[in-house]
């Protein structure tokens, strides 16, 4: 699954190398046919892109002949921009973008579970639905604070994203292990201060993922996910919540039926414009395939001439088995 920073990623690169580009668009496959007429129509010039957790949103045009995509990438897929040799364009293409005015040539291919158009009220509708992003700048984590009145265990308020919008099952069992919290405790049996500490563990493994390309961000593997130990050395478990399996660990993660009230926390800054510059595509990729990490563990969706590159490459060694 792409997870929310994954779709941050993506639009930092497209507002830099695609916003205010007049684009011609076609559907490869057909399935995305009237979208890309649509953008056409209104004059294909691409003026914002905006990003609610795992939903990606490119609005073409002004005014009332706005047009809005709406892009989620479900398990899979990929939004690639080459301004190198264009690839042969896949059966899963479902919107070919290319650069039609004075600017460097580029060609853009756009693969997705979902792939949607409409006014600007699709947007408003849409986010309507969406919780609290700790990557977006507009971010409240009160939404989270509300929702925990709920006796659902946090795990499964976790990554709902009626409330916390872009966190998936790896961040939510990484997020639970920081902060210290079981998955199966009950919701409204947290204080707030541990909600909002809660909510800044978030934002810190999101922003990291954000910067580096890796959802373990700085760190060379996972806290507890998918581990039989864990960071601390404690038994990692596993639960079935939801038909996913949720890690923690037995040492660090207590079940109880009363808590102790912790100290007020200071929130940390949510959003992505203050951090420094992120990490390439290809330098992630590259990590990944150095430290032994799949690349599907956390599906890659940003691709660029050098990650098309880096994977050609990566085909013609040999392999270390024999």
């Amino acid at each position: 699954m792409v997870e929310g920073d994954g779709c941050h990623r993506i639009a930092a690169e497209h507002r830099k190398s695609l916003v205010g580009r007049k684009l011609k668009a076609k559907s490869p496959n057909g399935r995305f046919k009237a979208g890309a007429q649509a953008i056409m129509k209104c004059g294909g010039v691409l003026t914002k892109i905006e990003v609610h957790g795992k939903n990606m949103f490119y609005f073409f045009g002004k005014g009332s002949k706005m047009v809005v995509v709406h892009v989620h990438f479900g398990l899979a897929g990929a939004f690639a921009v080459y301004k190198g040799e264009e690839p042969e364009i896949s059966s899963s293409i479902r919107l070919r973008l290319a650069t039609v005015d004075n600017g460097t040539p580029l060609v853009a291919h756009l693969s997705a579970m979902v792939v949607k158009h409409g006014p600007s009220s699709m947007y408003d509708t849409l986010i309507a639905k969406l919780g609290a992003d700790p990557l977006r700048e507009d971010a409240d984590p009160q939404m989270l604070v509300k929702a925990c009145a709920s006796s659902k265990p946090i795990a499964t308020v976790l990554v709902d994203q009626a409330v916390c919008a872009g966190i998936g099952n790896i961040y939510r069992s990484e997020i639970l292990y920081e902060a210290g919290i079981h998955p199966k405790q009950a919701a409204n049996t947290l204080q707030e201060a541990e909600i909002l500490k809660l909510w800044n563990v978030a934002v810190k493994q999101m922003q990291a993922g954000f910067k580096t390309g890796s959802i373990w961000g700085t760190k060379s593997g996972s806290f507890c996910y998918g581990k039989k130990t864990s960071a601390a050395g404690g038994k990692v478990k596993q639960l079935n919540m939801g038909g996913r399996a949720v890690y923690f660990c037995s040492k660090r993660q207590t079940l109880e039926s009363k808590r102790v009230p912790i100290a007020s926390t200071k929130l940390r800054r949510s959003g992505t414009e203050h951090l420094d510059e992120m990490v390439s595509a290809v330098k992630a990729e590259n990590k990944k395939r150095k430290t032994g990490e799949g690349l599907a563990v956390q599906h890659v969706a940003l691709k660029d001439d050098a990650t098309r590159a880096a994977a050609l490459a990566a085909k013609k060694r040999p392999s270390a088995r024999k």
